[in-house]
């Protein structure tokens, strides 16, 4: 369940058998968290030599329907395309969008700043259907929130600053990343630009994270592009040439 969840499930559901925290969970959970626990508990099944042949067959089909609350089920689908709008078929309104983040500008206190824009990411990432979490603390770091993208849970780190964006936040993000389940990736959320030089580092070391900077969440709302799509295009840029940050006049 670590690699699944940030919270402790004892904690959450105190005095419970573990069968009865699992079915809680269950009733509680978005399909995709509920869907990664029933892959990654059947890969341990398998692992451990806990698979005996009467259950192989009941296992088989479950694993297939928590294969297919991720999103990666065999059946043919299209990620991009699915995702391409947003849940539900909400409509977004990009003008309200961008305007909310132009007035994150006229707050006079950096701190508050600050918190305007991760309550902006949030309001942002429900738009689009991407089943935000909020800002939240573990016994070792903070982590400013995350959201689901095609079947994946990426990390947010938020940062509204003047200066440019130095290598050392960059690693720090980097290591909160590593720290958790190897399913999740990282988003650095910036103001400002991030030094060529802190993305020179990261270029083909294998990084789980990408850059997105408001600039480009203002192209982005004045052109009517998804999120989905951005964030797929940069993702697919990682893993494809291991750039970390590749601007949105350049993806789409």
């Amino acid at each position: 369940m670590k690699d699944v969840v940030s919270y402790s499930l004892y904690a959450k559901y105190p005095g419970l058998s573990k069968a009865k925290m699992l079915r809680e969970f269950i009733k509680d959970e978005s399909e995709t968290y509920v869907g990664k626990t029933i892959v990654l508990l059947i890969n341990y099944m398998n692992e451990n030599g806990l698979m005996t042949d009467d259950k192989k067959e009941k296992a088989e089909k479950l694993y297939e329907f928590g294969k297919k609350l991720l999103g990666k089920s065999n059946t043919q689908h299209n990620p991009k395309q699915q995702n391409s709008e947003p849940k539900n078929n909400l409509k977004v309104d990009y003008d309200s969008l961008n305007a909310s983040l132009l007035a994150i500008e006229n707050i006079s206190s950096p701190q508050a700043r600050g918190y305007a824009f991760e309550k902006y990411l949030n309001s942002l990432f429900h738009a689009f259907g991407l089943d935000p979490h909020a800002s939240y603390r573990t016994d070792y770091d903070q982590i400013d929130g995350s959201f689901i993208l095609d079947g994946n849970t990426i990390l947010i780190e938020a940062k509204y600053k003047a200066n440019a964006i130095p290598k050392d936040d960059l690693i720090l993000f980097s290591n909160k990343i590593g720290s958790k389940s190897h399913f999740s990736k990282g988003l650095f959320i910036t103001y400002s630009r991030v030094d060529e030089k802190a993305i020179e580092y990261f270029t083909d070391s294998s990084s789980r994270l990408v850059v997105l900077t408001v600039e480009e969440l203002f192209i982005m709302c004045q052109n009517n592009i998804p999120l989905q799509n951005v964030l797929q295009d940069k993702y697919r840029s990682l893993d494809e040439r291991g750039l970390i940050f590749k601007h949105i006049m350049n993806l789409l």
